[in-house]
């Protein structure tokens, strides 16, 4: 454990959340923009929602597999960079392949490379943080992170529909080139620091390495994953139905809507870097209670009432304990975690955000 006197500097923490952006955008646009490449194969929407929903089949698959090696693997530059230089080519191909695989199949194998090199890169990216921000500090990385991943998606929704105008595979050339220059700027800048933070744990006790082991050892953990699962099905179910809730059901119209969600989002990116200080000033534990109850109670409002005059207040709400309950749960997470588990802990963390996502 680092000595918690010690803090990184907000340099440090940019550092390790700017490849977040270049994830959440790739990500987005393969979400956004797939349908349309695979419209010129099928007329099947079905397909289109099976092969986006394959992210969660793909992290149950890879990361009970990949998991217990986060922690084990050896390397000058540290344990956690080789599986990020790995993964590099496997996420740029994917997306490059994806508009023009030629066929359903082979935009299926391409979507399906990009999802297994994306779930080789994220959990040893994520150990990066615990391994390298001293733990008084891990709400506000998560903030920054948190920021980074808003405007990934920010810029994949607004620039993916121009770019598919002028040539549908702009959208995945540009995020893969994006995700190329992030991922490499980060290897090389970051090199040292998680040299440092290996070099460091090798004095640590060690752990046993599967990820049932540290489950069995950790019994909090387990509880905290649980609760992972169902936020991630609140939110994706959230996500999918909040359109249709406001346009159809509540009769708004969809520029209505639109600025609602904006707004929402908007508030989103204010609140992150707020719970992330909050966090590490009064504790990660009491400041995720109360936003999860703030959250909770925001969104009683639109349960009862499609009043405007209700729901714009219940905004700000929804939006702040949206937003602290997506910043915080990992930095929950990975408190709990040994030195040598980082790895494993969060692929587990991402393992439990797999199921909430599908059921979503």
């Amino acid at each position: 454990m680092r000595d918690e006197a010690l803090s990184v500097k907000r340099s440090t923490l940019i550092l390790l959340g700017s490849p977040t952006l270049a994830l959440s955008l790739s990500m987005t646009v393969v979400a956004a923009a797939l349908p349309v490449i695979l419209r010129e194969h099928t007329s099947s929407s079905a397909i289109a929602g099976a092969l986006v929903g394959a992210e969660g089949v793909v992290a149950l698959v890879v990361l009970p597999l990949l998991g217990p090696l986060f922690d084990r693997t050896k390397a000058r530059g540290g344990g956690r960079l080789p599986f990020l230089v790995a993964a590099l080519p496997m996420c740029i191909a994917g997306l490059v392949a994806i508009p023009f695989a030629g066929s359903v199949a082979g935009v299926a194998i391409a979507v399906l490379g990009f999802f297994v090199g994306y779930y080789v890169f994220y959990p040893p990216y994520r150990a990066l943080f615990p391994d390298i921000v001293p733990r008084h500090q891990l709400g506000r990385s998560q903030g920054v992170q948190t920021i980074f991943r808003e405007i990934g998606v920010g810029l994949a929704l607004v620039g993916a529909p121009i770019l598919l105008g002028i040539w549908a595979p702009l959208p995945f050339l540009g995020s893969a080139l994006v995700f190329a220059l992030f991922v490499l700027f980060f290897v090389i800048k970051v090199r040292r620091a998680a040299r440092e933070a290996h070099d460091g744990s090798l004095h640590a006790k060690p752990t046993r390495g599967s990820l049932l082991a540290l489950l069995e050892s950790e019994p909090g953990l387990a509880r905290l994953l649980v609760a992972n699962t169902l936020w991630e099905l609140a939110i994706g179910g959230l996500k999918t139905f909040v359109v249709i809730y406001l346009v159809v059901g509540a009769g708004h119209s969809r520029k209505a809507a639109a600025f609602l969600m904006a707004l929402v989002a908007g508030i989103a990116v204010i609140a992150a870097p707020i719970a992330g200080h909050l966090a590490d000033r009064y504790g990660v534990v009491r400041v995720s209670k109360i936003a999860f109850a703030v959250f909770g109670v925001g969104l009683v409002v639109p349960a009862i009432t499609s009043s405007k005059t209700l729901l714009f207040p219940a905004l700000p709400l929804v939006g702040f304990g949206g937003a602290v309950a997506m910043t915080l749960p990992y930095a929950l997470v990975a408190t709990r975690l040994p030195r040598t588990s980082h790895g494993a802990g969060s692929a587990l963390y991402e393992l439990s955000r797999a199921p909430g996502v599908l059921l979503g």
